[in-house]
C-alpha cells in the first residue's frame, strides 16, 4: 500500500501542495513518506534523502526505490548508477514493482 493510499491527505503534486506537506505535523511512516515526497518536489533533495534513508533503514521498499531514483538521477548527490542498482535490487526483493521494472 502506498503512503498516499494510507492517509487521506493529498499527494503533493503541486508546489503549493508540497509546501503544505512540509508544514503539516505528520506522524508515522505515512507522514514521513509524504514529507519526503514534498521535500523532493520542492527541490530539497538532501532533506528528502535523509527522510528516505530513515525509512529505508527499516526495509521500506518505497524508500529504497526513491533513494535509487535519486542516486540514478543525481538528485542531492552525484549520479551513481551502481548505488541506484543496489537500491533497486533491495526494493525489488521486498516486492516493489517499479524497482523490478527499473532492473529489467
Amino acid at each position: 500500500m502506498s503512503p498516499v493510499q494510507a492517509q487521506n491527505l493529498p499527494h503533493p503534486r503541486t508546489l503549493l501542495g508540497a509546501a503544505r506537506m512540509t508544514l503539516e505535523q505528520l506522524e508515522g511512516t505515512q507522514g514521513q513518506h509524504l514529507k519526503a515526497y514534498a521535500a523532493c518536489r520542492l527541490g530539497y533533495h538532501v532533506e528528502a534523502r535523509d527522510l528516505w534513508e530513515r525509512l529505508a533503514f527499516d526495509d521500506d521498499a518505497d524508500a529504497l526505490f526513491e533513494l535509487g531514483r535519486m542516486a540514478e538521477l543525481g538528485l542531492g548527490e552525484p549520479c551513481d548508477a551502481r548505488r541506484a542498482c543496489t537500491l533497486y535490487q533491495r526494493a525489488a526483493q521486498l516486492g516493489h514493482n517499479a524497482a523490478k521494472s527499473r532492473l529489467s
